[in-house]
């Protein structure tokens, strides 16, 4: 009876691991010209393809979304280029930090449907305009979603790049503070700190590698393609002054407790 109650027991103890590698699982691929990264010139002219990976499970694909986002300075996209998988639909819209991207979207409003476990979802094309450095596409925004919408399958993603040169460009954005110059690294390599902008009622917060300040750049770590690094920024902590009145009043009550303090000490002699 006790060893049919550990068998049971253990039974139990497997069923959700079973039901976790039946549950759909994807990724989504970036490639250009075919691989995941390539050299080009100046002038090319690189095609990028957006392949969903189904790594797990076997439901028909009821909505998804992924967005390819790229530098407009190093790239160009090449009108009416854009390749899409019936039923995605798509947009280019431009972002807050100066980057474009491509937006991918599909929605079933019936059962779905069945796509290959590797589907090739979109691509388009892109021109090189930068005369140096390593462009990089990546994505964001990026979901597969169940039926009804309540409920978002794991996703991960492979990004891609393309280089024209072994150097790369790093680029602050100061933000209202004093000027940064621009850096030219070895592919690879890191880059040291530079010296600190300043910047009228604030300190210094520090580097970040996104617009939204929420990814601190480590100077240890490898620069891989083209980049800016934004600023971040804290107010001083400013102590008000008094007001002259309020000096006045304060003077005026020192005085008082000054003469108060003579004239004590006169009664007690």
């Amino acid at each position: 009876m006790k060893r049919l109650l550990l068998s049971l027991l253990l039974v139990v103890m497997l069923l959700p691991a079973v039901t976790y590698g039946d549950e759909p699982a994807y990724i989504f691929k970036l490639s250009v010209n075919g691989r995941e990264s390539c050299n080009a010139l100046p002038g090319d002219t690189v095609t990028v393809t957006v392949t969903l990976h189904r790594t797990a499970g076997d439901e028909p694909m009821y909505a998804m979304q992924d967005e390819v986002t790229f530098d407009p300075a190093f790239f160009a996209l090449q009108p009416d280029s854009l390749l899409l998988h019936s039923g995605v639909t798509s947009s280019v819209i431009p972002l807050r930090d100066g980057r474009q991207a491509v937006c991918l979207h599909f929605l079933s409003f019936g059962d779905g449907e069945a796509w290959a476990a590797e589907t090739v979802v979109a691509s388009f094309q892109l021109k090189v305009l930068s005369q140096s450095g390593t462009g990089v596409l990546s994505q964001r925004n990026f979901l597969v979603s169940s039926r009804d919408g309540m409920e978002l399958f794991p996703v991960t993603t492979e990004d891609s790049s393309v280089e024209i040169s072994d150097q790369c460009h790093v680029t602050f954005e100061s933000n209202g503070g004093s000027a940064v110059e621009s850096l030219t690294v070895p592919w690879g390599e890191a880059i040291a700190a530079p010296q600190e902008p300043t910047r009228e009622g604030y300190d210094f917060g520090g580097w970040f590698a996104n617009y939204d300040l929420t990814r601190p750049w480590d100077f240890t770590a490898a620069v891989t393609h083209d980049m800016t690094l934004y600023a971040a920024w804290q107010p001083v902590a400013v102590v008000a002054s008094p007001s002259p009145a309020v000096i006045v009043a304060i003077a005026v009550a020192l005085l008082a407790a000054a003469v108060w303090g003579v004239s004590h000490l006169r009664k007690k002699q």
